[in-house]
């Protein structure tokens, strides 16, 4: 019998059939419902996952991971056709887009987003109760936003007037805090406060507004709001932090004082005229986190009991380096907070004081009024301190000015923009200090860059791929963590920073360095050589500490051999500066033979030739993907072989003159006899063999065989057995088959490669 109503998706009927007993099937026929898929669901029959898996494993598509949608993709994409043909937007990129989608058979929808987006459209299977919620947050209705702005209720947030200012009756009219933008301004601002951001960003878009916060270094969407709300809401911002709203061509500054649970919150707004309207950043200024004692820094223990000895010297001066957000100012209050107790006379000048501090005397940068850096320092040495904070070292007389105050008996603070923390050394160089100077007045370097710290609600041990750039870091079989995301984190998986620290401390080798104008380069080998722990170094034993992961360092940090790579083009120039110091040092130096020894140690290893790296043997994981869960064959080397009594995989050297895939295909063929169904390259190992002082790169492969057919072992092996992917791991001998199979199952887990077949595809 015909039914009355013809369902959307009529196609999924065969995926169903296999699904249901046959007189679930034939109730289901008879339903009137517009979706087959949500009335199975609905009845009970099945569930969500299961039709996704036997759709995905019908049509080959890739299952869509966390439905998060970028902006630039959702602009991409016309809410009139997300909703009608019930599609996510999830990624861009210069050729295609991303969307997730219920219906793979929908060529219409693919015609259709491929025309608006002007990109190739690769789909990804999706529930469709999940996408539908997801289209209600992504594309938020006005009527949505109207629904909010009357839900919000009253906000534990009050705006403070400083002293002598007050609103013009147009800014605060009679009864406007009652106006519904200013509760959703209100519920903005109190929101990012509790969500512990440090800036909230409100950017036009094209056709939307966008709300994001800075949680932890890490911008996140919090809300998308109409386009038609965007000037409302700026223009509110702007008469809190008493800005010209009339004004729209021009960036513009302001700050504003509120009250939020009973705790004075300073805010910083800075606006900038944009394409699609004016961005505003609110700067969030909490002086609960702003000032903590040193032993909360977040520094471990090594780089904390270091920083506490700088700080006992009395005199000369101490830098603190790192980009913008980079915890300097916070590290500086710390310092600062900790010498008030010792009855000093510590006066900062800054731009802009941030913090207040009890106990110190706090002058900020006035540019227009003519005070500025170098302008306040002089004044300051009129006013008998011990200690001075300099906000940063901008110019040359600032910098003149910060090292007199060092040399003649003041300790002082000061921050640079670099690199690292040889570089300040170099900079104040750059701005015309004498080495000399510099050499006698500087104590120490603190660089330093934030890591997310892992959320201690939801850390557990973790089998995820490492970053190539920590391949050889962490060893084999070390213990990793992850957070799996929570409440507490926001999904996140990391709750709060820590620092990474490299701390330079002066030492009578690098002060001779220093005076006789050596570079950036040698002063950090001669630095490591004598203590000093890098920033990658910081960063990785946090890895292997279990605080963050190895994926959060890779996004913050560089390595150590990406630095010497930027530095190969002086390589030349750099054994000559150490040749011609070590030379220096033996005719005419002050310094003792030891030191000079020392020094000769570091100029060999620069000189000395690089290690070989060759790519030498490939790895073969072989993989029945038609059982569930998927097997994967192990050899058992055979006694008196090499590596004789170990699990492996297929294992085998390149020839000469032969490709990667060939090899692979040859050694399967040699030690199991099976014929590969089809061949991926996954990813690449690494290996040093101390025999021969090279390291070897192995490449790594998965094929797809089929678990019944007959295993011919080679003379190499004395035995193999077929194991779960997810018991292999325990069972192979080397840790990095655990990794490998990790990234089979994530790259080939529903089938293939998916929008990446073209890609790593062998056969």
């Amino acid at each position: 019998m015909e039914r009355a109503v013809q369902s959307s998706d009529e196609w999924i009927l065969p995926v169903l059939r296999e699904l249901l007993t046959p007189v679930q099937f034939g109730i289901l026929a008879k339903d009137v419902s517009a979706s087959n898929w949500l009335s199975a669901v609905s009845r009970g029959f099945t569930t969500d996952d299961a039709i996704l898996r036997a759709v995905a494993s019908r049509t080959r598509m890739r299952v869509a991971g966390e439905l998060k949608s970028s902006p630039q993709a959702v602009a991409r994409v016309p809410e009139r056709l997300a909703r009608r043909y019930s599609i996510l937007p999830l990624s861009v990129s210069a050729r295609t887009i991303d969307v997730a989608t219920a219906n793979p058979y929908d060529l219409d929808c693919e015609q259709a987003v491929a025309f608006a987006a002007g990109r190739r459209v690769r789909m990804s299977l999706a529930v469709p109760a999940r996408i539908a919620e997801r289209l209600e947050e992504v594309y938020r209705p006005a009527s949505v936003v109207e629904r909010l702005l009357a839900s919000v209720g009253p906000v534990s947030i009050h705006q403070l007037e400083p002293e002598g200012e007050e609103l013009s009756a147009t800014q605060l009219a009679d009864g406007a805090r009652e106006r519904p933008i200013i509760r959703l301004v209100d519920h903005i601002v109190a929101e990012g406060i509790s969500a512990r951001a440090s800036d909230i960003h409100l950017e036009a878009e094209e056709d939307a507004v966008l709300v994001r916060y800075r949680v932890d270094g890490v911008l996140r969407t919090a809300m998308t709001l109409p386009r038609s709300i965007g000037t409302p809401l700026v223009s509110r911002v702007k008469i809190m932090a008493r800005m010209d709203i009339a004004d729209r061509l021009r960036p513009q500054g302001g700050r504003a004082l509120v009250m939020v649970e009973g705790e004075r919150i300073d805010l910083r707004v800075s606006s900038l005229p944009a394409a699609h309207g004016e961005k505003v950043v609110i700067r969030i200024l909490d002086a609960r986190g702003g000032v903590r004692p040193l032993d909360a820094l977040g520094f471990d223990s090594v780089d904390a009991a270091r920083l506490i000895r700088l700080l006992e010297t009395r005199d000369g001066l101490i830098l603190v380096t790192g980009p913008t957000g980079s915890g300097k100012t916070t590290t500086l209050y710390s310092a600062l907070h900790s010498l008030v107790s010792r009855g000093l006379n510590v006066i900062t000048v800054e731009d802009p004081v941030e913090y207040r501090i009890a106990g110190i005397v706090q002058s900020q940068v006035n540019e227009k009024a003519g005070l500025t850096f170098a302008a306040a320092l002089r004044s300051i040495l009129r006013q008998d301190p011990d200690v001075i904070l300099v906000g940063e070292i901008r110019d040359a007389e600032t910098a003149a000015v910060a090292i007199q105050a060092a040399l003649t008996g003041h300790l002082v603070f000061a921050t640079l923009h670099t690199i690292d923390a040889a570089s300040s050394i170099t900079r104040l160089a750059d701005l015309g200090v004498e080495p000399a100077k510099v050499g006698t007045a500087l104590k120490g370097v603190i660089a330093q860059r934030l890591l997310r710290r892992m959320c201690p609600a939801c850390a557990r041990d973790t089998s995820d791929p490492v970053p190539p750039s920590l391949w050889n870091c962490i060893p084999n079989g070390a213990r990793l963590r992850a957070g799996a995301g929570c409440d507490a984190c926001a999904g996140s998986g990391f709750r709060g920073r820590m620092a990474a620290v490299e701390l330079l401390t002066m030492t009578t080798g690098l002060t001779r360095l220093i005076v006789e104008g050596a570079s950036a380069v040698v002063l950090a080998e001669a630095a490591r050589a004598e203590g000093m722990r890098s920033l990658w170094s910081s960063g990785v034993a946090r890895v292997l500490s279990g605080e963050t992961t190895s994926a959060e360092v890779a996004r913050v940090l560089d390595s150590d051999a990406n630095t010497d790579e930027d530095h190969e083009s002086v390589n030349y120039e750099r054994q000559d500066e150490w040749q011609d110091l070590e030379s220096n040092s033996r005719n005419n130096s002050p310094y003792s033979d030891q030191e000079t020894r020392s020094n000769s140690i570091i100029s060999r290893a620069l000189v000395d030739p690089m290690t070989r790296i060759e790519v030498g043997v490939v790895d073969v994981y072989l993989v029945d993907p038609q059982l569930e869960p998927w097997r994967v064959l192990a050899l058992h080397r055979a006694p008196g072989t090499s590596r004789g009594g170990t699990w492996e995989a297929v294992h085998g050297k390149i020839e000469p003159e032969e490709v990667a895939q060939d090899a692979a295909l040859r050694e399967v063929l040699e030690e199991t006899g099976l014929t590969p169904q089809r061949l991926y390259n996954v990813t690449v190992h690494s290996f040093y063999l101390h025999k021969t002082a090279r390291i070897e790169v192995a490449v790594v492969f998965c094929a797809f065989v089929d678990s019944g057919s007959t295993v011919r072992i080679g003379p190499e092996h004395s035995e193999y057995v077929w194991l779960n992917i997810d018991d292999a791991p325990a069972r192979f001998t080397w840790p990095r088959a655990g990794q490998s199979l990790s990234e089979i199952k994530k790259l080939l887990g529903s089938g293939d490669a998916g929008p990446a077949e073209d890609v790593l595809r062998v056969l």
